[in-house]
């Protein structure tokens, strides 16, 4: 045997013996196909043409009808991507939307959030919501205050007490806007949200004896410098 090596070929050699017909096959996982019914396709077709009489500029964004298809199939990914659960999910977007000033249509994250709002969940609006947060959160509040929803309670939590006093309004009710919304989607996903802490009742007041009350009644009078007649 000869031990003598071979000279390495050149790259253009090796280049011209390829034939791309002998080439191995890269095996590619298939594209999933989501099986979309006809009630679901009518679902889509129905939000479509909502959203076309919202935003009358529609047409600069689905200029064919293969783009408006394409779109719809985009639309719909997303929506299960986001973890819509609900019909009524979808008609609290349409509610926005009918809402939303701007005559081009919105991207589909945007509708998304949309169909998140607190509507949605029968819960208050940011604003309401924000004024709750407020007063619940204030120092003298301590021990008593009382939530309309845990995910108001939630929100403020994780705000922070102290962040939603010092804040000046506009800063504040951003903040505590990110955080109830982020509530809402954990409802959107079905998850229980921990209840609220229930403040106790004000303890009734006990009848005093009559002379108790006489004796208190003449103490304050006699401040006063009110003499009985």
């Amino acid at each position: 045997m000869s031990d003598e090596r071979k000279p390495p070929k050149d790259a253009a050699d090796v280049a011209k013996g390829i034939n791309p017909d002998n080439l191995p096959s890269i095996q590619r996982p298939a594209p999933q196909v989501v099986q979309v019914d006809d009630q679901t396709r009518s679902v889509v077709d129905e939000i479509f043409e909502r959203l076309k009489a919202h935003f009358p500029a529609w047409k600069q964004a689905w200029p064919t009808q293969a783009e408006l298809n394409t779109a719809k199939r985009e639309w719909l990914a997303e929506f299960m991507r986001a973890g819509i659960r609900s019909l009524d999910q979808i008609q609290a977007g349409l509610r926005q939307a009918a809402r939303d000033r701007s005559a081009f249509v919105p991207a589909p994250g945007v509708f998304v959030d949309w169909c998140f709002s607190p509507e949605a969940f029968g819960l208050p609006d940011v604003e309401k919501a924000y004024r709750v947060a407020m007063r619940n959160t204030h120092p003298a509040q301590a021990g008593c205050a009382r939530w309309l929803h845990a995910a108001i309670y939630h929100a403020a939590v994780a705000a922070g007490y102290l962040n939603l006093q010092r804040l000046e309004r506009k800063a504040g009710m951003e903040l505590f806007r990110r955080k109830y919304l982020e509530q809402c989607r954990r409802l959107g996903r079905g998850e229980e949200l921990p209840p609220a802490p229930i403040a106790a009742l004000p303890a009734p007041l006990r009848k005093g004896s009559p002379a108790v009350a006489s004796q208190a009644l003449a103490g304050i009078r006699e401040k006063l410098g009110v003499r009985r007649g």
